[in-house]
């Protein structure tokens, strides 16, 4: 067992929340176990016997609502103080890409470097104190302190490499995207969508194929019109989406039968293939099949179904490229099922069996309820999109946040949200993602409030009126349509102007 504690404090300047907690093994990936928080108290239950590390959301002042973790630790009796713990990970991911970036001695870095300095001294003194209450305190204030050095050092990297990567050379044609659903006809809204190179349309297997064998595209041929009339881009898809809500009624009813599965597949793709695409700039074949909980596959199923979906409909169309999309990065369910397999794995496998996947749609929606859409600080996303290099394949990064609070105790960056503070980190989403060489496209995952939900992660409100985080994506990506030129350290009053000029909000 691995267990914890941490004193009470009348005003604790770090507040812990494990009902979205749960626990890691090697290489951060998620493992089935049970976590029981009580006051002061927190044990974690699993089966293996081997070092484990545990996820939490941790609210702070000045950082927000996100989900952090420990280092791996060995499972034992004694209890690990977890405000230390969560602050030691910290310090060690800012090491870990201090070394990576090599970036010790870059002028840009000078600030974070010196927080991390005051974070390190803090949490020394909090591992020297016998006082127990102090030394959670000051395990605390190193906690925060690491975050806030981790989010300066993780904009002063992007906005370096950003110019690295486009000193001499524009962006590519397709940078910026919007996936786009409901009405096309909205001036407001086709107006924000005229300022996007790519527009992402997805296809509702239940809305299309309501009766079996019987479809009907009406629901998404405005946007395809309205798309092909613009020379937009368009991705089109995912096709396959195991949740239940996204599956025809009809197949509901015939869950965990594969071979209805298989032949219903085959046959909405033909569809789909004969009757989309010659408006079809890329295909997104499937989304989380790889840990669906509601129809779970086994990977030998995943790869038949998802090889199936490209064979029906390169039959239409052969040259379109395809792309595979995962909506949870960090895989947290993949240890609490057993059937699952990291996101990896399925790229992989598909690989090996000749089953061409072009590119990688990796989505990072955050403060929304539920496990899956946990709110990450710059540093633990920056260290992620790092880390899905491994896959070798191009990656399209989906994002968003809300504009306005919607739902309690979810969690959120910095501030609770607000169109300010989407703004602002959709700006520092744009930089930390495009920075990296693997990423060809940024995508805004809903591009208008939905009127039917509570939501507000749109760039525009239901009835097309722009948000402050529209017009500075668009800005950013103008800004990229001409080389950057070199990066040249700024003094501290150039700061702002220059992060602007690049995309970037206050750090």
């Amino acid at each position: 067992m691995l267990r914890f504690a941490f004193e009470k404090m009348d005003e604790p300047p770090v507040r812990v929340d494990a009902s979205h907690g749960y626990l890691l093994g090697a290489n951060d990936l998620s493992v089935a176990g049970v976590l029981s928080l009580r006051p002061g108290k927190l044990d974690c239950e699993s089966e293996l016997e081997s070092a484990l590390a545990v996820s939490v959301e941790c609210e702070t002042q000045s950082m927000g609502r996100l989900s952090l973790s420990t280092c791996l630790l060995q499972q034992r009796q004694e209890r690990y103080s977890l405000l230390q713990e969560l602050a030691r990970h910290r310090i060690k991911l800012f090491i870990a890409k201090c070394e990576e970036w090599q970036v010790w001695d870059h002028p840009a870095c000078t600030g974070a470097i010196a927080q991390w300095n005051d974070a390190r001294t803090d949490f020394t003194a909090s591992m020297t104190t016998a006082d127990h209450v102090e030394a959670d305190r000051m395990a605390a204030q190193a906690l925060v302190k690491g975050l806030e050095a981790g989010e300066r050092l993780a904009i002063a990297h992007a906005r370096v490499s950003l110019h690295r990567r486009y000193e001499t050379r524009a962006a590519g044609r397709v940078t910026l995207g919007a996936r786009v659903t409901g009405r096309s006809g909205e001036r407001g809204i086709a107006a924000a969508a005229g300022g996007f190179d790519l527009l992402q349309i997805p296809l509702d297997w239940s809305v299309i194929e309501r009766q079996e064998g019987r479809f009907d595209f009406s629901s998404v041929e405005p946007w395809l019109d309205w798309s092909a009339s613009q020379g937009k881009v368009t991705v089109v898809g995912p096709l396959l989406d195991l949740r239940e809500q996204a599956l025809p009624e009809w197949l509901r009813t015939r869950c965990g039968d594969f071979d209805a599965l298989r032949t219903a597949v085959w046959r909405y793709a033909e569809a789909v293939g004969e009757l989309v695409g010659s408006r079809t700039g890329m295909w997104n074949v499937a989304s989380g099949i790889n840990d669906s909980a509601w129809w779970p596959l086994k990977l030998e199923q995943m790869v038949e179904i998802t090889r199936r979906i490209a064979v029906g409909l390169r039959k239409a169309r052969r040259e379109v490229p395809i792309m595979l999309e995962v909506p949870r990065p960090f895989a947290e369910g993949v240890g609490s099922l057993s059937h699952a397999v990291t996101p990896s794995t399925l790229v992989d496998t598909l690989g090996t069996e000749g089953v061409g996947i072009d590119c990688v749609l990796v989505k990072f929606c955050m403060g929304q309820m539920g496990a899956d859409h946990l709110t990450r600080d710059l540093l633990e996303v920056s260290a992620a999109l790092d880390a899905l290099r491994a896959l070798r394949k191009t990656l399209f990064v989906s994002m968003d946040v809300p504009s306005g609070p919607s739902e309690p105790n979810v969690g959120y960056w910095r501030a609770p949200w607000s169109a300010k503070s989407q703004s602002i980190w959709a700006l520092h989403m744009f930089q930390v993602a495009l920075s990296k060489g693997h990423v060809a496209t940024i995508l805004w995952n809903t591009l208008a409030d939905d009127v039917s939900s509570r939501a507000v992660r749109g760039l525009t409100t239901c009835d097309g009126m722009p948000k402050p985080a529209l017009e500075g994506l668009v800005k950013a990506r103008r800004r990229l349509s001409k080389p950057l030129g070199p990066w040249v350290a700024a003094p501290e009053k150039q700061a702002k102007s220059q992060a602007a000029a690049t995309g970037g909000g206050d750090p």
